[in-house]
Order: C-alpha cells, then structure tokens, then sequence
C-alpha cells in the first residue's frame, strides 16, 4: 500500500531560536552544579516588570511591542497592558524606546478652534467602583508628603533617571516662559502620542473616537487657554493607531512640521492618561478635589539623556516643570503627583518647555478628568502671563 505522503513542517519560528538556546543554557548551568546561581538569575529575570510584559507581548501581542490592529472603541482589553509592578513605582504607561527610526510621519493642523462638544464639566460625584471589563477600581491620592519623594517647598520627585539635579537651585531661579502677544502666534502646541488612551468608559480604556479619549481633553485644555489669551495649536490626530510601535517617532515628525510651520511655539505639551494597574488586575485612579468635585490628579512625565541620546535642555525643561508645579499646587494642594524624572527623553528635546503630562488613569472618568484639566490650563495661562 502507498503511503500518504508526509505534510511538510514549517520551521521553527525565528523567536524560538533564543529560547532554546537559553534553555540549553540553564540546564548547562545545572548540570555542573550551578543551580543556587541559576535560582537567583531566574528569580531576578521573574521580578522584571519589563521582561515579564515583554514575553506576553510575544506571545499575546500586547500593546507597545507589537504592531496592532486599529483601536475601535471597546475592542482592546485591559488585561492584554497589565504591567506586573507594584504601586506605586510604576507610574506611566510611556514607551522606553521611543527615539528610533520613525515609520511614517502624518500631517498635524495647524490652528485649531474647539468642536462644539467642549462642555462644562457634569458632575463627577457617581463615578463606578468597577471598570467597563469588570475590574476593581480603587483610589489613591499620591502627593509626596508621606516621605517616599525627595522634595522642597512642596514640590517632590519621582527619580527613575538615575542622574542628578539641584531642586533648591531650580525652584530659587526659576525658568521663566511669556507668552505671546498674539494669539496668531501660537505659544502652545498639544498634541496625543498615545491618542487612542480613554477613561473608565471605555472598555479597555482606549478608543479612536476624539469625544470620549485624551483628544477631548485636549480640547478643552485648547479652549481654556485660548480664553486667556494664548494661542494654541492642537493635533488631533490618533497618533498610535494603526500602529502602537514608533508613535514617539511619528509624534517627533509632527512636532517638527508644526514648529517649522509656527516657529513661535514655546511650550509643547504631550497630553496622556496614566495607567496603575496590578498584577491581580485591580485598577487605581488617582483624586484630588477642587471645589467639591472629585477630579483625577495630573502628573509631569520629564524626559533626560540618561539614556543616551541627546537632550542638552532636559534641566531647563525639569526647571520649568518643578515651578509651575509650585505655583500649581500653592492653589490646588494635592493635584499634582510627584514629578516623574525619567531616563528616555520622550521628545522633550523639541523646546525647553516641552513636558509630558498625565491627566488621570484608564479608571478615571472622562469628567474627572476634565475638571483637572480645566484647572491645569487656568495655572498655565497664569504662569505664561
């Protein structure tokens, strides 16, 4: 009788190459007698948030390692970016390597006036206890004072970077950026690496739809401001759809098209929502309150050349930062969070006035949101004055 012929066996995936000489490494390892030195590398590669999220990209195709479909409204699920860390060192969702070749550039507008959506903010008194794919949501007010931050005068860091800075110094002379006289000349660009980043209403919390993302708040950080008097560009573009991978790229080319566009642009703000979640799934939204009304606590995400690349202004840039953070907080005492000092510098070598900025997490409402923001573009318009 004739055999079936054989079907043919595809190779072995390029991925699986490393991990099989891996393995051959540690069973070497223990073969000759290293196992209590193989215990200690394996527990250290288990504890690194970095490795762990890394492998279950590859695996899963997690948000931030792989490239991913677009982000419609309620089709990614909040476990496929949970970051296994424990709270609260883990404080934003940013890309770490964000300064490679860019894979395509898109085309920013240049001046924007607010849609007709941008409202008052609703009252924010019955926001859920659980997020829209189920998990637990808790609170968490993070000011610094507990004595986990260095600090002065009120104003604390979170120090991820590694390098050094004089505080006292900075907040003693501080940096100071005027606006412009007039409104045609922009003074503020906005602009969403991670534009598709929503609130707790959206399942998964991300969604392409601009009236219920970071766009939205975007918005009404554009209208606040135009109504002191400055001007603004805002890009509106979801920057990191269809692609997660290289928005800090595409973002770059945005900022550098709109600068050589609008020369008189000062300060560049990369608008962002936060996520703190657990490894057993449990969602923490950070509060504050202004005048009665919950609202989600904002956050300075300040890059530097800690990691290589260059970044000349990163003290001029964190100079700024700490100080319209004092002058922040002199009025609204627990709406900021520690400074983040980070090692990659996330763009913010376009101007000395370059900063990310966390509005909220991923279990926050929109609206807690917009009551921050509101707050945030009255002090900015206050220190530009």
């Amino acid at each position: 009788m004739a055999q079936k012929p054989r079907k043919k066996r595809n190779g072995l995936p390029l991925w699986s190459i490393p991990c099989l000489l891996m393995a051959g490494a540690l069973l070497a390892v223990d073969h000759f007698g290293g196992s209590a030195q193989l215990e200690t590398v394996l527990r250290t590669i288990a504890g690194n948030a970095d490795f762990v999220q890394a492998a279950l990209s590859s695996e899963i195709g997690a948000l931030g390692w792989e490239s991913v479909s677009e982000h419609t409204p309620g089709a990614v699920s909040v476990e496929e970016v949970v970051s296994a860390a424990a709270l609260p060192e883990h404080m934003t969702t940013s890309e770490g390597n964000c300064d490679t070749d860019a894979t395509g550039t898109l085309v920013s507008e240049s001046l924007f006036a607010p849609p007709e959506n941008v409202q008052k903010a609703v009252d924010t008194s019955n926001a859920p206890t659980t997020t829209a794919s189920g998990a637990t949501i808790k609170e968490l007010t993070v000011t610094g004072k507990g004595g986990d931050y260095p600090g002065q005068d009120g104003v604390y860091l979170s120090n991820q970077s590694g390098l050094s800075y004089d505080l006292a110094g900075m907040l003693a002379d501080p940096l100071k950026i005027t606006k412009n006289e007039s409104t045609e000349q922009p003074t503020v660009m906005i602009l969403h690496t991670h534009a598709s980043e929503a609130y707790v209403d959206q399942i998964g919390g991300r969604s392409e739809d601009t009236s219920h993302n970071v766009v939205y708040i975007g918005d009404v950080l554009t209208e606040v401001l135009q109504q002191q008097g400055i001007g603004v560009v805002h890009c509106r573009e979801i920057i990191d759809s269809p692609s997660y991978n290289q928005s800090y790229n595409r973002a770059m080319d945005i900022i550098e098209a709109q600068m050589e566009q609008t020369p008189s642009i000062k300060v560049v703000i990369d608008l962002h929502r936060d996520s703190m979640i657990t490894s057993s799934g449990t969602e923490y939204k950070v509060v504050s309150e202004i005048d009665g009304q919950t609202c989600a606590q904002l956050m300075f995400v300040m890059g530097t050349n800690a990691g290589g690349l260059n970044h000349p202004n990163w003290k001029s840039n964190l100079n700024f930062a700490v100080n319209l953070q004092k002058s922040i907080l002199e009025e609204y005492p627990t709406l900021m969070r520690p400074v983040n000092l980070r090692k990659q510098r996330f763009n913010e070598q376009a101007t000395t006035g370059s900063m990310i900025l966390e509005c909220g997490t991923s279990a926050n409402t929109i609206e807690e949101a917009e009551v921050s923001i509101r707050a945030f573009g009255k002090k900015l318009a206050e220190y530009l004055a």
